[in-house]
C-alpha cells in the first residue's frame, strides 16, 4: 500500500470523511499523482505548470493544491517527511457567488407543487433556503432529527460532526405537513422504498421544479440555495460568526466568501439601522 492510500484510509476511518471528499482526493491524485510518492517543491511546481498549460483554471488548481497541502502536512505529522513543503496558492479572481434574487425566492416559497417528487424537492428547497444545509445534510435528515417543539434541526455534517441548526416557524409548518403526508421510513426525504434520496435525483427534480416556476438566469441547485441563504442572512445584518456556526464551517474565514456578494446598498441599509445617530435605535 502506498502512502497516499494510507492517507485516504486514515481520512476514511479516523476522520470519517464523506464519499464526496474521497472523490475530491482522487482528483488530487490525478493532478499530482506523479509526485505523491516523493513530494518536492520543484515537483509540485511542475505539476501546477502542467495543469495551467493544459487549460485548468487557477481556481481548480488551487482546489487540488489544497488537498495536496493536507497530504503533505500528514506526511510530516506521521514522520514520513522531515519538513512541510510550502507552495503558495495561485492568484485567482474571486467570483461573486450566484444567488436567487428576492423575487425568485418568493416564487419558490409560494409555489404549491403537485406530486410526491416535486413536493419532496420543494420541501427540501425550503429547508436549504431556511437553514443553509448542504445537500448531503438535508438528505441525511431523519425524522428524529426534527425537533418541531424547539425549532431545531439536528444535523450530521462533514466528518460526521453533529450540530444544532435553528429553523423558522414557516419551515416547521412545511416539515409538519410534509412528514405527515409524504415522508416514510427513517429519512425525511425518502424514496418509495423508504431509502434516502440520492443527490442526483434531488438535483434533477429541483431543476425541473425551477423550470415550472419560471426561474431563469441562475442555476437551480442545492449550492445556489445554500449561497442564497448565507448572503440573505448577511444582507439582513446577521452576524458572520453565527452564520459560520449555522453553516457548519470550521473556520469563519470560510464563511467570509459570502461577503463578496454584498453591495454598498446592503451596507448602507444595515448601517442605517445600526447607527448610534438613529433616534429609533
Amino acid at each position: 500500500m502506498d502512502l497516499f492510500e494510507l492517507f485516504l484510509q486514515e481520512r476514511t476511518y479516523l476522520k470519517g470523511v464523506s464519499l464526496a471528499t474521497l472523490r475530491y482526493y482522487l482528483g488530487v491524485r490525478r493532478a499530482f499523482g506523479s509526485i505523491l510518492a516523493n513530494p518536492t517543491k520543484e515537483g509540485m511546481l511542475e505539476c501546477i505548470q502542467r495543469q495551467l498549460a493544459s487549460g485548468v483554471s487557477a481556481i481548480s488548481v488551487n482546489a487540488y493544491l489544497r488537498g495536496l497541502k493536507a497530504y503533505v502536512r500528514w506526511l510530516h505529522a506521521e514522520g514520513y517527511a522531515k519538513e512541510i513543503l510550502r507552495v503558495q496558492f495561485l492568484k485567482a479572481e474571486r467570483k461573486v457567488l450566484a444567488t436567487f434574487n428576492a423575487e425568485q425566492v418568493q416564487r419558490i416559497v409560494k409555489y404549491r407543487p403537485a406530486g410526491k417528487n416535486f413536493t419532496r424537492a420543494h420541501t427540501a428547497m425550503l429547508v436549504m433556503l431556511d437553514s443553509g444545509l448542504r445537500v448531503s445534510e438535508c438528505l441525511g435528515l431523519r425524522r428524529e432529527d426534527i425537533d418541531l417543539d424547539n425549532l431545531i434541526l439536528r444535523v450530521r455534517g462533514k466528518g460526521n460532526k453533529h450540530r444544532l441548526v435553528p429553523m423558522s416557524i414557516e419551515l416547521r409548518r412545511a416539515l409538519f405537513r410534509f412528514c405527515g403526508k409524504h415522508s416514510t421510513g427513517q429519512y425525511v426525504f425518502s424514496t418509495a422504498r423508504a431509502t434516502k434520496v440520492s443527490n442526483r435525483n434531488l438535483a434533477r427534480d429541483m431543476k425541473l421544479l425551477c423550470e415550472r416556476i419560471g426561474i431563469t438566469g441562475v442555476r437551480c441547485s442545492p449550492h445556489t440555495l445554500r449561497h442564497t441563504m448565507a448572503v440573505s442572512y448577511l444582507r439582513a445584518g446577521g452576524n458572520l460568526f453565527y452564520l459560520s456556526k449555522i453553516l457548519g464551517h470550521t473556520s469563519v474565514t470560510t464563511t467570509e466568501k459570502y461577503l463578496q456578494s454584498l453591495g454598498v446598498e446592503d451596507l448602507l441599509a444595515v448601517h442605517d439601522r445600526l447607527t448610534l445617530l438613529n433616534p429609533g435605535r
